[in-house]
């Protein structure tokens, strides 16, 4: 009670500050308008009795009671009350305007919407237990679809109800801002989940070659590190139990708690606290069994503050403990414990804002919140590079025991016979580190001659396929053909679109190439915007009839992103005294023609 008065009692001494201010403006709209910040253009009456409804609030009796809020984010700690928002969209357009207002849902309980457009009022209510499945528009947060006509005003209100933190920053967009910032979040959320997956299969390759037990725990802290940011991003409930908001809003507590509990199992395994930290163990397996506690227990309890400051609590005290470790083992220049200290290091100042954010002690701002993704990756990278790190001086331990070997052979002038058997174990051990490193090697060299963005091979494997072709040619009666192509109008595409929108592009017509090539050609990515098929055993000819089927292949799918695209096609043959920029200089000529004839088309030198 005394919480929530002298909370009430803050507001109110807001209010009296911003009362001399002035009202707030109308938020003037059109179909070209781009994100507009809701919270400063609004006004906000506290209702500390929870008494009030829509028909008492929305009466002109009643309009001194809201004040200008004059803030980018309405962010308070303790708001047991409920909060009402007012404010009002005219749209000054020659046309009617569509557009959605964004409402970020995830750290309140509830928010209705009262819009009073003329004489028709429209209610809708969203709250978390909300499914997806109920959704209008699946997204982490709930976008409300509006309409208003022509010089028309519309009035809204909200009722926003939080459980223990009021963390609310609604957004308007047009509908293409909303279509932009609905694709934003799918990409950011999918790139995370991404990054997170390719290092959990890499790792998993890892221990099954290696059968080292960190990679074991470091599989197991990334999926905890998974449903931990999916906790914090929404992804689990949109993507993993959709169809059961409450076990959703039940298990996010678990989902934290869990990942703090591979942290400490995988802590303890890489850094061998039962040996090098003794005195530090027992400690170690206390806070292992309190996170096992607590995410147990936050399924009984039904009371959201308790687990929340619990988690907080717990979260504080194992990155402090993490940190102690991971220091204490730099100083005794334990392998990789420095680039763990950073991982940690990184992780606790992100938890620290996310937590402080989420109880209301930091603003909330959609660049502080999607940070945290940041702040994951690079954990991930650090504890790799840890990995990495212990690997090398494993290996640099083997060689310096070889070495010793050799030495105590040579001091104890050993027999041929004993020599010859200690050679025979020292050439086993080394085939055998050498068979290991050569498969590591053989998996770098794939990553080396492979494009990040399309899959294909990049220029350097290209240019040896060219390079083995043309000494082909010179020694056989033999030819073969190389097809340039350049995707017509991707400038254009990545200035309205993004880089983001190009990348997708480049890998569907990556896809299409490897789909419509016959076995014996290699299609790879040759510069920024081409690809390059090199066609063996193949003339002018032949070479040209299959670019121009790519051709049309290209011109009849539909992209992604994009809808349809056109593609210009360079073919050339090979002569017997080519090098590799003579036939590289006759495909561009032909591209050039190719171009200057009206694009969507192949030409042949």
């Amino acid at each position: 009670m005394h919480s929530s008065f002298k909370f009430s009692f803050l507001f109110f001494i807001f209010f009296i500050f911003i009362d001399e201010v002035g009202a707030v403006d109308t938020i003037k709209v059109n179909n070209k308008t781009q994100e507009i910040d809701i919270s400063l253009h609004s006004e906000l009456f506290i209702d500390a009795q929870n008494h009030f409804s829509y028909e008492g609030i929305s009466t002109t009796l009643f309009n001194d009671n809201f004040k200008p809020t004059n803030l980018e984010s309405i962010s308070a700690n303790h708001a047991n009350e409920t909060v009402w928002m007012r404010f009002n969209i005219t749209n000054d357009g020659q046309e009617s305007f569509s557009g959605k207002i964004e409402i970020p849902i995830l750290w309140i309980d509830a928010v209705d919407v009262y819009l009073k457009s003329g004489e028709e009022l429209r209610i809708e209510n969203f709250n978390s237990a909300l499914a997806f499945e109920q959704r209008e528009i699946n997204a982490r947060s709930f976008f409300l679809p509006i309409s208003i006509k022509p010089s028309e005003t519309a009035t809204v209100y909200m009722k926003i109800k939080g459980w223990g933190t009021v963390a609310f920053i609604p957004k308007l967009y047009s509908q293409n801002g909303a279509s932009e910032r609905l694709t934003y979040i799918a990409m950011f959320n999918g790139a995370l989940i991404g990054i997170i997956l390719i290092m959990f299969l890499y790792n998993l390759n890892n221990y099954a070659t290696l059968r080292d037990k960190n990679y074991l725990y470091y599989m197991l802290y990334l999926a905890g590190l998974l449903f931990l940011s999916g906790t914090y991003y929404g992804y689990n409930f949109q993507l993993f139990w959709k169809e059961s908001s409450e076990f959703n809003d039940n298990i996010s507590a678990l989902s934290v708690a869990f990942g703090f509990f591979t942290a400490l199992l995988f802590t303890r395994s890489f850094l061998d606290v039962n040996k090098n930290l003794p005195k530090s163990d027992n400690y170690l397996i206390l806070l292992i069994i309190l996170s096992a506690v607590l995410g147990l227990s936050s399924l009984m309890v039904d009371s959201k503050p308790i687990i929340t400051y619990a988690l907080a609590a717990l979260g504080a005290l194992t990155f402090l403990f993490l940190l102690y470790l991971s220091a204490c083992s730099t100083k005794n220049k334990l392998s990789g414990s420095s680039y763990l200290l950073l991982a940690w290091l990184f992780l606790a100042i992100g938890e620290l804002i996310s937590f402080m954010m989420f109880l209301g002690y930091i603003s909330y701002s959609d660049n502080l919140y999607d940070s945290f993704a940041l702040v994951v990756v690079i954990n991930i990278l650090m504890i790799s590079f840890a990995l990495v790190s212990r690997i090398k001086d494993v290996e640099m331990q083997c060689e310096f025991e070889v070495k010793k070997e050799h030495e105590i052979a040579d001091r104890l002038n050993m027999s041929k016979k004993e020599l010859r058997e200690l050679n025979e174990k020292l050439q086993r051990k080394v085939a055998r580190q050498e068979h290991e490193l050569f498969e590591k090697n053989k998996e770098h060299e794939r990553f080396l001659i492979k494009d990040d963005v399309t899959g294909l091979y990049n220029k350097t494997k290209l240019e040896d396929i060219l390079t083995n072709e043309l000494h082909r040619t010179k020694r056989y009666d033999y030819k073969f053909s190389v097809i340039v192509i350049n995707i017509d109008g991707l400038k254009k595409i990545n200035d309205a679109h993004g880089f983001q929108v190009g990348n997708s592009l480049m890998k569907e017509m990556a896809d299409l190439f490897m789909r419509h090539i016959r076995y014996l050609d290699t299609v790879g990515r040759w510069s920024d915007s081409e690809y390059l098929i090199v066609c063996p055993q193949t003339g002018a000819e032949s070479a040209l009839v299959a670019a121009q089927h790519l051709q049309k292949f290209v011109e009849q799918n539909k992209f992604f992103f994009v809808g349809s695209v056109t593609a210009s096609f360079g073919v050339a043959s090979s002569h017997p005294d080519d090098t590799l920029q003579d036939i590289m200089k006759r495909a561009y000529e032909a591209l050039s023609i190719a171009k200057e004839s009206g694009r969507n088309r192949a030409e042949v030198l």
